[in-house]
C-alpha cells in the first residue's frame, strides 16, 4: 500500500553537499543523486520509515504524510 506524503529538500542546507547519504539509506529508492545534487525521485514509495531524517547531517529533509503527521 502506498502512503501519501510530502516531502521537501532544503536545497540550501543541500545543495552542493553530494553527501547523498539520504539516497543509500532509503529502502525504496525516493531520492536520486545526479551530478552532486540530491532530488526527490519516487515519493509515492515512501514508507515513513524516517531513515533520512536521522542520517541527514544538514536537516534538508522534512517529511509529512498528507492524511496525519509523520
Amino acid at each position: 500500500m502506498l502512503i501519501t506524503v510530502n516531502i521537501s529538500l532544503d536545497y540550501g542546507r543541500c545543495e552542493g553537499s553530494g553527501c547523498g547519504a539520504c539516497v543509500c539509506i532509503c529502502p525504496t529508492n525516493v531520492f536520486t543523486l545526479k551530478e552532486g545534487c540530491v532530488s526527490i525521485k519516487s515519493p509515492e514509495y515512501c514508507k515513513l520509515c524516517g531513515n533520512c531524517l536521522e542520517i541527514c547531517p544538514y536537516g534538508a529533509i522534512e517529511i509529512e504524510e498528507i492524511d496525519g503527521t509523520f
